[in-house]
């Protein structure tokens, strides 16, 4: 894996890591968990869903782009060589 990945994964993961502990401590501790606490979780989870889901789509992405590019190319050299 190439290190850029596992910095953002790394990151990630800590990150949501952190909001779960710091809501479960925060419940725990004050019998309920605050706004600040919530807007953090909601922040830890918006930026995983943003680093997980824009990796899965951008390879997803370049994988049928580079299925129409080969589909094209296969379909000009099969015409080229009929004429």
């Amino acid at each position: 894996m190439v290190t850029e990945k596992k910095i953002q994964y790394g990151t990630s993961i800590m990150f949501l890591l952190s909001g779960v502990v710091l809501s479960y401590c925060s419940y725990f501790a004050n019998g309920d968990i605050g706004n600040g606490v919530l807007w953090y979780l909601g922040q830890t989870v918006a930026f995983c869903g943003a680093v997980f889901g824009l990796s899965l789509y951008a390879r997803q992405s370049k994988a049928e782009l580079k299925n129409y590019i080969d589909s094209r190319f296969e379909n000009s050299t099969e015409n080229g060589n009929e004429q």
